[in-house]
């Protein structure tokens, strides 16, 4: 692409934008944040490739529905096993009362599991609280379809061969998170490049109860930092940093499952389009998402509307982050609170206390004083009584000489 083209895209976009006031206005909402609309611009200019790990951008190239190859393709080897995405469900819908989990895309498969798959920008807003939250809310979602189905199907047998729900039909649910920028929680102890996290419930003594939850956490950051560039330069090899057999079965994942994990995280990495043509040259079937996303450019006004549906989310998230920071910076303040009316408190019962050992020491010293006075008067009248025995005796020497 040229740059006279490139120019043309902008131009064209900048015409239709000011000839449609529905699209001036959502420019001007994107125009409030610099990096955004910048971001957008730039992408007209062929400068910035689109944002795929924000939720629309997302959910646009891997479309369950018109991509569900491609979606089936990046969930198969993000879990190391083959599968198919039958159904997307809605991202705003939990299994516990009174709870609202937002999740970015829940998946079934072919098998019966679940998979969420989650795209976070900062580890902070994704403790492991939550991690295990989205996971519960996974197991009781599919629990729900299983007593569901079996109210709709009561003639039918289920898996266990009875026509009653049993816990014995449930599948994996598999919680993927895949993490902008790590914490220090996110980094192993074992090697700091180490980029692909995978969790699953074992037990010290070795017995073998497979339970249902697994975790697979994704260090985009660190992933970028340490392995990104070798494969821009055609290094593609598998290494122990890209896959851990002994978290897989061997038998279930192909070749083509571990290169394709290298090359959707180097998709998600690649901020340019120059990146995303060299990524093609190392991974060809990456070419479809190259149409798809130059699609755009002809459609302005839709990749507007997805800019300014991205900002509007990083809006209500950061303002929801606002929100439980200023939420733990008072939870800490009146810690902090506690702590010193606590300590006040004893330092009052300490001061009462010295008051009373004042008083006490003052009622003593009065004491002592009038026990001083006592024995100086007792002391002044022996003083009068031995002048007076001294005058008596030398007026008695006096009369007998």
């Amino acid at each position: 692409m040229g740059y006279s083209e490139e120019k043309d895209y902008y131009d064209a976009a900048m015409r239709q934008i000011n000839g449609d006031s529905l699209c001036l206005s959502t420019y001007q909402y994107l125009k409030r944040n610099e990096e955004w609309v910048k971001r957008y611009e730039d992408f007209l200019k062929g400068k910035r490739s689109l944002p795929l790990l924000y939720d629309p951008f997302f959910k646009k190239i891997f479309n369950p529905v018109e991509r569900r190859d491609r979606l089936s393709e990046l969930v198969s080897c993000l879990l190391g096993q083959k599968v198919t995405v039958l159904e997307v469900f809605p991202n705003e819908d939990s299994q516990f009362l009174g709870v609202m989990i937002i999740m970015d895309m829940v998946v079934l498969m072919a098998d019966g599991s679940i998979a969420n798959i989650e795209i976070q920008k900062i580890s902070y807003d994704f403790p492991a609280e939550r991690i295990s939250c989205y996971s519960a809310d996974l197991v009781l979602r599919q629990y729900k379809m299983i007593t569901g189905k079996n109210q709709d199907r009561k003639h039918e047998v289920s898996m266990n061969g009875s026509s009653k729900p049993s816990y014995k039909d449930m599948r994996k649910v598999h919680t993927i998170i895949l993490f902008e920028d790590s914490n220090k929680s996110l980094i192993s102890d074992m090697d700091k490049a180490l980029y692909f996290h995978v969790g699953k419930t074992r037990f010290n003594t070795g017995i073998k109860i497979e339970l249902l939850q697994d975790f697979v956490l994704v260090s985009l950051d660190t992933f970028r930092k340490y392995r990104y560039s070798d494969i821009r330069e055609g290094r593609i090899k598998i290494t122990g940093y890209d896959y851990d057999s002994s978290q897989y079965n061997d038998k279930l994942v192909s070749e083509k499952m571990k290169r394709d994990r290298l090359k959707f995280l180097s998709l998600f990495v690649a901020e340019t389009p120059q990146e995303i043509d060299r990524l093609i040259e190392i991974f060809p079937d990456l070419e479809s998402v190259r149409q798809d996303i130059n699609e755009y450019l002809e459609r302005p006004g839709e990749v507007l509307s997805m800019f300014s549906e991205a900002l509007r989310i990083l809006d209500r998230n950061t303002a929801e982050l606002m929100v439980d920071r200023m939420k733990d910076e008072m939870e800490a303040l009146q810690v902090q609170k506690d702590e010193l009316e606590g300590k006040i408190d004893e330092l009052k019962v300490q001061t009462n206390q010295l008051e009373a050992q004042k008083d006490e020491l003052e009622a003593q010293k009065d004491e002592l004083k009038a026990h001083n006075d006592n024995l100086q008067e007792q002391n002044n009248e022996l003083k009068d009584e031995v002048t007076r025995l001294k005058q008596q005796l030398l007026k008695m020497q006096s009369q007998n000489k």
